[in-house]
């Protein structure tokens, strides 16, 4: 059975192995790099025509047929598809060949502290942490990089609200005891 590698077109991270069939659920777009043993070096899987089916709805799926394993070759940088570090103030956009030209880390999303300040701190602030959280990684898969950083920010934003609201509540909890304790005298 033939099993394909691909290059994750935003973590630039090695993936697989995978046979054609499951390649189907993995987004492989046709500028997404792919080696499967036999071939020489990784491609582009739109120069592959075994794998056209996965870009074209009308050509039909190939059955997998078995064929020993073999390790893909290591990835060797080429002068198109150079990985720069992150700056802030860059602005990454397409190339001519509409292949990205740089890879911008995830933001942090502040899901889990949202998560555990709602469940153990009952904070009702923290939901908007959540939904912000959520918003991170949707727009960073979409390549919306500015928005997903804003959302970011505003889910940290969140969280630390949601952090302060515990304490201050119990603040004015204790306050409004000592008010009603010296009324009552």
């Amino acid at each position: 059975m033939l099993k394909y590698y691909y290059i994750d077109d935003i973590s630039k991270l090695q993936c697989g192995p995978f046979t054609s069939n499951e390649l189907l659920r993995k987004n492989i777009r046709p500028e997404t790099i792919v080696w499967r043993s036999g071939m020489a070096d990784w491609a582009e899987a739109g120069t592959l025509q075994e794998l056209n089916f996965l870009f074209d709805t009308k050509v039909p799926a190939p059955q997998d047929r078995r064929e020993e394993q073999q390790t893909p070759p290591p990835i060797r940088p080429q002068q198109d598809r150079q990985n720069p570090t992150y700056n802030s103030g860059q602005r990454y956009q397409y190339d001519d060949q509409h292949k990205w030209d740089g890879i911008i880390p995830m933001p942090k999303n502040w899901l889990i502290e949202s998560i555990l300040l709602t469940i153990f701190c009952c904070s009702p602030i923290s939901l908007v942490g959540i939904f912000y959280a959520v918003k991170v990684e949707t727009l960073y898969s979409k390549r919306e990089y500015e928005a997903s950083q804003e959302a970011s920010r505003k889910a940290k934003l969140w969280t630390l609200w949601g952090i302060a609201f515990l304490p201050v509540m119990y603040m004015l909890l204790f306050i409004l005891g000592l008010l009603t304790a010296l009324l009552q005298y």
